[in-house]
């Protein structure tokens, strides 16, 4: 039986070179070969990313710009490592990814019992984080669909100049 052997085609999204159809690890869990076609190591990472729950909603929210931090790379280093990628961390280009970040993707994400995220959902995330003036990055609260949760008395005051204040004096 002979091996195939890898086959060099462009990438679905950005059209950029990529390696397909070589042997990949049969315990492959993330970021596996593909066959015939396929996303280049950077767009395959993003659609990992985009299909994954919670961090999806949190890219929605703080965008892709979060992913350049050495601290955020190196952990999902280990998520490859324990995800048995065909990939290794050293082929990822995160700027690369930050770049291209708004190209469409062949596919729609995909919901899931460990994904409760559609489009729809991370677009709603998103559009909220961009319009809203009020919560700076620091502060910002997580809104899905649901009630406002405040879980810090500054964030009354910025709904309101000393409300927060006034509110932990009313507590006491």
């Amino acid at each position: 039986m002979t091996e195939k052997s890898a086959e060099i085609v462009p990438c679905l999204r950005c059209g950029t070179r990529c390696k397909v159809a070589g042997p990949g690890r049969a315990d492959a869990q993330m970021l596996k070969l593909s066959q015939g076609k396929g996303l280049c190591i950077n767009c395959a990472t993003h659609d990992w990313l985009r299909n994954t729950y919670p961090v999806n909603m949190m890219l929605a929210e703080k965008g892709p710009g979060m992913l350049v931090h050495p601290h955020i790379r190196d952990q999902f280093a280990d998520i490859m490592r324990v995800g048995c990628a065909d990939a290794h961390p050293d082929e990822i280009n995160w700027n690369l990814i930050n770049e291209n970040w708004d190209l469409p993707f062949p596919t729609k994400i995909k919901r899931s019992g460990t994904n409760p995220c559609s489009q729809a959902d991370l677009n709603e995330i998103e559009e909220f984080a961009r319009k809203s003036p009020l919560f700076p990055d620091d502060v910002k609260m997580r809104i899905v669909k649901g009630p406002l949760v405040i879980t810090r008395f500054a964030e009354l005051d910025l709904l309101e100049p000393g409300l927060g204040q006034k509110m932990r004096e009313l507590l006491k």
